[in-house]
């Protein structure tokens, strides 16, 4: 193991970019068993949908999820008992939308609603029992009824709120100081770009970055704010990667402890053999580098990728399409060594359907996962589920035990 940290050290110190400090596990997990059973069901949809959005969080020795349902969003915690609702945040929030990003430290939680051409910021808080919610603002795009595909909320270190959304072809912004009452106006970060395109707000060492497709250039491209700058005060458009087909409307990153902004994205090569995925690695010094991953083969097609941290891992992961068969797709995760030309290394299969019976129509699909790092003593949960708005589960633990 330590002849491995060692060459993934090297291979990436001339990116300026160090490995999260090595962190003695205490917990592991038995690979998911499969096929993979749901936990929960809403009566929505595939109700972990909507790249690039984080639905779950760790709070108090436990893991929550925002969940979309036909009348709101819906509060779940996971309990030695399974996943129970807290049914007064469906009541309260009746109305606002119901695909949501989740930010959640370790002592608020906010979210944006994506609304067909609208976004709803709201905030949960816990009283004793009992959660109450609490409507901080609706916004709206530069030109009224612009279509949202998807938005993502973050705060930065300096306690300002962002909230990033495609609008109409642009990508905009909205802020607000640390009470999250009073918000600006959109700002256009980005014009001109294909409808199909999306975009995410990430944290940074000294600020955030909001990163986005860019179909018709073929780029993925990044502008960034300093903390404690005006909100209005952002670095120029830096272009990732661009040319050969590299963009596509999939985009998930997590920030590190040591720094480093870890960003899976989706091209648009769509050619056999030709990897699909790509990692693109920032390090603490602003230095990208990109890595291809993930071939097209005649039966499988990796597609939405995602990106997960713990104290002394990175982990990615991707929903596998069967191209003759389509209920038998299925979800896998490894851990990234860009030492390795496959990327990804114990790669294992962390989802699969039951096609057997009543279940012979499900395609598990569409992973969320949490924004920050994995607890270090407890599950390591992800999220995916289905078109009849069944929810599965699966505890990437094991992951950490394989690299002993």
């Amino acid at each position: 193991m330590l002849k491995k940290l060692l060459l993934t050290f090297l291979a990436m110190e001339g990116l300026g970019v160090t490995l999260p400090p090595v962190v003695a596990q205490r917990s592991y997990a038995p690979a998911p068993p499969l096929p993979t059973r749901p936990v929960l069901q809403v009566d929505t949809p595939s109700p972990t949908a909507d790249k690039p959005q984080s639905k779950l969080w760790y709070r108090s020795g436990t893991w929550w999820a925002l969940l979309p349902t036909s009348t709101g969003p819906s509060l779940w915690q996971r309990t030695p008992n399974g996943w129970v609702e807290a049914p007064e945040i469906r009541e309260s929030l009746k109305g606002v939308p119901g695909r949501v990003d989740v930010w959640a430290n370790e002592t608020e939680t906010v979210a944006v609603g994506v609304g067909t051409h609208s976004l709803v910021v709201f905030k949960l808080e816990k009283k004793r029992n009992h959660w109450k919610a609490q409507v901080l603002v609706t916004l709206a795009p530069p030109i009224a009824g612009e279509a949202i595909e998807t938005a993502t909320i973050v705060q930065d270190r300096a306690g300002r709120w962002w909230v990033a959304a495609d609008a109409g072809g642009k990508v905009c912004v909205w802020s607000a100081k640390a009470k999250g009452t009073s918000w600006t106006n959109p700002l256009m970060l980005a014009e001109g770009l294909d409808k199909d395109d999306i975009c995410l707000v990430s944290l940074l060492p000294d600020g955030i970055g909001v990163i986005w497709s860019d179909q018709r250039q073929e780029a993925i491209k990044i502008r960034m704010h300093q903390d404690r700058q005006p909100s209005h005060q952002w670095n120029p458009e830096e272009v990732i990667e661009a040319g050969h087909k590299t963009a596509d409307d999939h985009l998930n990153s997590v920030l590190t402890t040591d720094g480093t902004l870890w960003l899976a994205t989706k091209n648009s090569l769509d050619e056999k053999g030709k990897e699909q995925l790509v990692l693109r690695v920032r390090s603490k010094q602003g230095r990208w580098a990109n890595f291809p991953y993930a071939p097209l083969g005649a039966v499988r097609e990796p597609s939405r990728p995602i990106v997960v941290a713990t104290e002394n891992l990175v982990l990615a992961g991707h929903t596998v399409y069967n191209r003759e068969n389509a209920p038998r797709g299925d979800i896998v995760f490894g851990r990234i060594d860009t030492t390795q030309a496959a990327v990804l290394v114990g790669l294992t299969t962390v989802m699969a359907p039951d096609t057997a019976g009543w279940k012979a129509t499900n395609r598990i699909n569409d992973v969320t996962g949490p924004k920050q790092p994995f607890p270090l003593n407890a599950p390591w949960i992800v999220l995916a589920s289905d078109q009849e708005g069944r929810v599965y589960e699966a505890d990437l633990r094991f992951l950490a035990s394989k690299q002993r």
